[in-house]
């Protein structure tokens, strides 16, 4: 349970209001994350600019950022962001073989590429200093480019720090999330 006042809608800045109405045309609703952020309108505004540029454009497809992210929650084990990104990545119609290869920590799915991009992202997130020239080959090899390389490792930052501030925060998961999960037939396998 959160410690952090939610802000409700009458109590929000203009600028906060702004940013909550692109998620709403994005999502169709808030998170909570958001409005646990929305106390400090510069960063409620600063994450969903950080989401709109990292996750939503560039080279690398959003679903294939969003599959990172839930990596990411997931290895971090964060509950909240491991059920909002795996909710994403269904909404974002990911293959639900690779979502249960990835909940379940399994490296090897199909494609390829994606499945070795996510072990590498997985690697990095680690310890960055353990990646090598070896492991950029690799991603070469299988058509990922230093663009997409490049992307899918801010994705990582971008992940790891939703994360720390999930669990900092003490987020809970959104009664929308929960329900979506249940009635796709998904789950995250721990809380």
């Amino acid at each position: 349970m959160s410690i952090f006042p939610i802000i409700e809608d009458q109590a929000l800045s203009y600028d906060v209001k702004n940013v909550f109405d692109e998620v709403i045309d994005k999502f169709s609703s808030v998170p909570v994350f958001y409005r646990l952020l929305a106390s400090a309108p510069p960063l409620v505004e600063a994450f969903w600019l950080s989401y709109k540029k990292v996750i939503l454009e560039g080279t690398l497809p959003a679903q294939v950022k969003e599959l990172i992210f839930l990596a990411i929650a997931r290895k971090r084990r964060c509950t909240y962001c491991a059920s909002a990104h795996l909710a994403i990545c269904d909404m974002f119609e990911a293959d639900r073989q690779t979502l249960t290869a990835i909940m379940n920590g399994v490296a090897e799915f199909e494609p390829e590429r994606i499945a070795a991009l996510i072990g590498f992202c997985l690697l990095s997130l680690d310890d960055p200093n353990a990646v090598d020239n070896n492991d950029y080959q690799t991603l070469y090899q299988l058509g990922i480019t230093q663009t997409e390389v490049i992307e899918a490792l801010y994705t990582v930052s971008y992940a790891d720090s939703g994360v720390f501030l999930a669990k900092a925060l003490k987020v809970d998961v959104d009664l929308e999330v929960i329900k979506y999960l249940h009635e796709h037939n998904l789950d995250i396998g721990f809380h």
